[in-house]
């Protein structure tokens, strides 16, 4: 084919590809995964003028009237709470929300106006809050006998591409950085709606393939780059979307708060000081906030993608590293976790850090001082993180053990010596141990008695991890051996070894004394992911070509099938509801309570104001009673115990799930 035709049919691809998408396109972008937030309307009202309140929306679709219910019925006071979601009745789905209106019966809207004490809107995780003063005075204009009264203000994030368009702006637009993320994602998830655009990129990349193999070679570094800027993209994307979470808060507030005693830091049982004392020192640089801590997190876990490839590279190739890069990059797991103000994430970086220096020691066969050093000081970092970096410690020493006796290669001087560094990274637990975990972890019989002892599934995990390390010794000896360098089985052989050896030694002591949790598991998981790219890439690269390539295509849909990380924010709505209870009492000036437990400082933290703890005998204008990590039926059974009589509630709708009791004496 001549130059100047394939560079017209490159064009043409290009152009092709371009319309087919947005042709494509437009037929799926409603049904994008969080790019809309959801609306929740309250409205605080005298029960007599509370038939008369409706909601009209303006949506993308045209204006609908919403009719609201009360959240409770016959209680003993005077006013009710309204409450409605804005949906779309064909299917249920959030719609584009441009405007929202009251809506009310021309004769009897001035006096329904002033029956209305005030109006919270929740839009994803903000609060838009209307006092009886700013009620009172909304313009409104006449249509068909009713008067409609817009909530001005009402924003979750500007879209720069609709004001440039001179489009219209929704009120629940999650942004236009997420927009585009969820479009790239929807393309590469869902090829099925995107078939024509696929075929013609597919066209593109051959006609451009000799070209790009012979004249434009892509730099290591280049190509690593981009892996680490889309996890990055990815991890920051709705990092602040959702409320922290109570543990979240607790590390934010109490052991990492700037303002508190450095020592706080030492004072969690369950959690060694090293992540604490890092963010308390990113704190002090960056702010303390809700943003700045998970900043935090999300660098982290951008830079545990480098930590991978690093470990990878040095005991595989490059082409392994790269695949475990990217299936690090877009894990919706480790997604989650970068999006934590907790230390889980600090460990994936460390873990591949800790595991790459003890490869090195393994790799050769005499133990030198500067290789011991490097893995005492990034162990002595792993263990200080959290506990289970003990487990992985153990485990290692345990490989090296068994690996130096099947090799032949064991000395007691080198045992010894590696022992004794085992030994002072087992002591650079001491402070922490010595202050904290001894007097409030193994000596409190009350410590994490929430988790459970192993149950039937742990115990089936347990035995399967043992039936896959069998099955694993077989196919090393038989498969791996024929695919494998040594390099990669050796690598390959610890991995198993240290992730076979961390739960079995976690369900061991659970049997006692119950550590087991899915979510320590994490610590596993770069060697799981090095593993599962190790093999596809051997057997890619082997005669086995088409099963490595269904392998990998398998790994990849796996990886980034459930791309909405399951954020531990999603579980508590404590932000929004601080954000009610602050403006409500600041709009109602009398002696207000509010009841939190456990308390925390989460309303300095957000920059609300603290207001006074309820206790048992007080007398209140108004007590709240916030959502802070329960449900409602357990809010209610709090409330009995403490003598409240539960007919003075009224409940503000925050979400679907979680409500702020209002309590009027």
């Amino acid at each position: 084919m001549k130059p100047w035709q394939k560079t017209i049919l490159i064009i043409c691809c290009l152009l092709g590809m371009g319309i087919s998408f947005m042709y494509h396109f437009r037929f799926i972008y409603n049904s994008l995964d969080e790019i809309k937030a959801p609306v929740h309307v309250n409205i605080e009202i005298d029960k007599v003028c509370m038939t008369f309140v409706s909601i009209m929306a303006g949506l993308q679709s045209g204006d609908r009237l919403f009719l609201l219910s009360p959240t409770e019925y016959n209680n003993g006071i005077r006013n009710t709470n309204l409450y409605t979601e804005i949906r779309a009745e064909e299917d249920n789905v959030i719609p584009f929300t441009r405007k929202l209106f009251l809506y009310l019966p021309r004769e009897e809207a001035q006096k329904t106006l002033n029956a209305i004490d005030n109006i919270s809107i929740f839009i994803g995780n903000r609060n838009f809050y209307y006092s009886h003063f700013d009620i009172i005075n909304l313009q409104g204009i006449e249509r068909n006998g009713y008067m409609l009264y817009e909530l001005q203000g009402l924003e979750y994030e500007k879209s720069i591409v609709a004001a440039l368009l001179k489009m219209p702006q929704w009120i629940n637009w999650y942004g236009d950085f997420n927009f585009a993320v969820k479009t790239i994602f929807a393309f590469v998830k869902q090829p099925e709606n995107f078939l024509i655009t696929w075929c013609l990129m597919i066209c593109f990349f051959i006609l451009c393939w000799s070209n790009i193999k012979n004249k434009l070679p892509l730099p290591e570094l280049l190509l690593l780059s981009f892996i680490v800027l889309v996890g990055f993209m990815l991890r920051l994307n709705g990092y602040i979307r959702y409320s922290s979470w109570t543990d979240e808060l607790a590390t934010a507030c109490q052991a990492s708060n700037p303002a508190m005693p450095f020592m706080n830091t030492f004072e969690d049982p369950g959690i060694p000081p090293l992540y604490f004392i890092l963010l308390r020192f990113w704190f002090m640089l960056f702010g303390w906030t809700e943003q700045s801590g998970r900043l935090f997190s999300v660098l982290t876990g951008s830079a545990a993608i480098i930590s991978l490839y690093v470990m990878v590279k040095r005991f595989a190739n490059k082409k392994a590293a790269f695949l475990a890069t990217v299936y690090m990059a877009l894990s919706a797991y480790l997604i989650g976790f970068s999006q934590e103000i907790r230390p889980y994430i600090l460990e994936v970086f460390l873990i591949s850090i800790a595991a790459h220096r003890f490869l090195i020691i393994i790799q050769e066969r005499e133990l030198r001082l500067k290789n011991l050093i490097w893995y005492i000081i990034s162990s002595v970092l792993l263990v200080n993180t959290h506990y289970y970096g003990s487990l992985f410690v153990l485990a290692s020493f345990l490989f090296f053990w068994a690996y130096s006796v099947k090799t032949k290669t064991f000395t007691w001087k080198k045992t010894v010596v590696f022992f004794t560094g085992n030994v002072i990274i087992a002591a650079s637990l001491l402070p922490y141990f010595i202050h904290t975990a001894f007097r409030k972890a193994l000596l409190d019989s009350d410590f994490n008695i929430w988790i459970p002892k192993p149950g039937f599934t742990m115990i089936c995990m347990a035995v399967l991890i043992s039936l896959l390390g069998i099955l694993y010794i077989y196919m090393r000896k038989t498969i791996f051996q024929k695919i494998m360098s040594d390099t990669h089985r050796y690598f390959c052989d610890y991995a198993a070894f240290v992730m076979t050896a961390v739960y079995l030694i976690a369900f061991g002591i659970s049997l006692y004394r119950p550590i087991l949790m899915p979510r320590y598991l994490i610590i596993l998981y770069p060697l799981f992911i090095s593993v599962i790219a190790i093999i596809v890439m051997n057997v890619f690269t082997n005669s086995l070509k088409p099963i490595g390539s269904l392998c990998a295509v398998f790994v990849f849909v796996w990886i980034i099938g459930g791309y909405e990380a399951d954020l531990g924010g999603r579980m508590d709505v404590y932000h929004e509801s601080l954000a009610y209870i602050s403006r409500d009492a600041e709009a109602h000036p009398q002696k207000i309570n509010m009841e939190v437990l456990p308390k925390i400082e989460g309303a300095s933290f957000y920059g609300y104001k603290e207001l006074p703890l309820y206790v048992p005998g007080n007398n209140y204008d108004v007590l709240y009673f916030n959502p802070l990590h329960r449900p409602e039926k357990e809010m209610y059974s709090a409330i009995a115990a403490l003598g409240i009589n539960r007919d003075r509630i009224l409940r503000i709708r925050v979400s679907n799930s979680k409500s702020v009791f209002k309590i009027y004496p």
